[in-house]
């Protein structure tokens, strides 16, 4: 680690690498996100192809040996998750595979990426399909408050997933392991233990430079699940200053109650979310028709898509609260502009992008902004 350049200069070939890069992959993220998913669910629905799966479905229940309704609705669950699944795979093989290849920040192969991809989707049958049945079983059985206790049973969930997801799922796709360089593992526990965030079981390394050359760090986990996640793409390319600095931000955001802060406003946010949704699928349909689906969706995503830009400004705000904390406790301005700098580049980030962009899709400030704060804190 302390033979890299240090402090990091930006590569002007990166730089132009990134600003094509970001395009890409920007305007690919919004086909597949937003325009394939909206028109899927649009066309499935007012179709009539939703109810043909629903028949489709049933069918097949009659095959099984438990005959079900509840079944039934599962397979048909499973159906069109799977129809909405297949039609986003070209547009995330292109973004997530050939982008990823074509500009070198990529060392995954095929075979590696789909089986990622079928986990991925076995992961998200397993929560999305209880999670959706619930949600019709409320919807039929408690017509006037089934708002209110699915908003309470999504609040729950929320907050097991968010202190075990770490621990459920990272080991699935990653392997991990117990950081080697005793020395770093020391100091960024005390780091740790002397800014509030007591009793870290461990420093991991994420062996993620199988699959990229991005290099991340994560802190997870409350209580005796507390857990400090480096990439061993991190632990090569970085600064031992450098990486301090990564993790401290991080550490902020624990300090900080953020993750608190984000299980209250995504618990608070649904309960009006299921409501007005409510009120406006029994409008049109019924709970009892498992092929309504489409539309509880849209209806879902037409309202999220409201709120959506005061969360992002919420949690870019709550990025420079870490930033602070990471400039404070680790005092050195110098490694943070340095981090930023390599971070941008290793992940050809886009500096700089446009104002409007930045407000209605990033969750982090632009890195321009970040280097900036960091400069001028060093002035100060």
């Amino acid at each position: 680690m302390s033979e890299v350049e240090y402090p990091y200069r930006f590569d002007k070939k990166k730089r132009k690498k990134a600003r094509l890069y970001s395009k890409q992959k920007f305007y690919t993220g919004f086909v597949q996100g937003t325009i394939l998913t909206l028109t899927a669910l649009i066309i499935l629905y007012f179709s009539g192809l939703s109810e043909i799966m629903e028949i489709l479905a049933f069918d097949l229940l009659s095959y099984l040996p438990l005959n079900n309704y509840w079944i039934g609705g599962a397979i048909f669950v499973l159906i069109f998750t799977a129809v909405i699944y297949l039609i986003g795979l070209p547009v995330s093989y292109y973004s997530g595979f050939i982008l990823e290849h074509r500009y070198g920040l990529s060392n995954q192969s095929k075979g590696d990426w789909v089986k990622d991809h079928v986990k991925e989707f076995i992961i998200m049958q397993l929560l999305g399909i209880p999670l959706i049945l619930g949600i019709f079983y409320l919807g039929q059985n408690y017509t006037e408050l089934w708002w209110l206790y699915a908003g309470i049973i999504y609040f729950v969930i929320l907050g097991v997933l968010s202190n075990t997801s770490h621990l459920i799922f990272l080991p699935l796709f990653y392997e991990l392991n117990e950081v080697e360089d005793e020395e770093l593992s020391r100091r960024l526990t005390e780091i740790a233990e002397s800014n509030g965030v007591d009793e870290v079981e461990k420093v991991m390394e994420v062996k993620a430079g199988e699959k990229t050359k991005k290099a991340n760090a994560g802190f997870a986990g409350m209580g005796k699940t507390k857990r400090i996640f480096l990439f061993d793409t991190l632990l090569e390319n970085f600064h031992e200053k450098e990486i301090e600095t990564v993790v401290a931000h991080e550490m902020g955001h624990y300090v900080n109650k953020d993750i608190v802060r984000f299980i209250l406003i995504q618990g608070l946010l649904v309960f009006p979310m299921f409501y007005l949704t409510g009120m406006i699928f029994n409008t049109f349909e019924s709970f009892e028709n498992f092929y309504a689906l489409p539309l509880f969706m849209l209806i879902i995503y037409g309202l999220y898509s409201f709120v959506d830009p005061l969360i992002l400004a919420y949690s870019r705000s709550r990025e420079r609260k870490a930033d602070d904390f990471a400039l404070s406790v680790i005092d050195d301005p110098k490694a943070a502009v340095s981090a930023f700098k390599r971070l941008s580049d290793i992940d050809l980030a886009e500096l700089n992008p446009s104002r409007a962009i930045e407000l209605l899709f990033y969750s982090h400030p632009s890195p321009i902004r970040r280097i900036i704060k960091a400069e001028r804190y060093e002035h100060e």
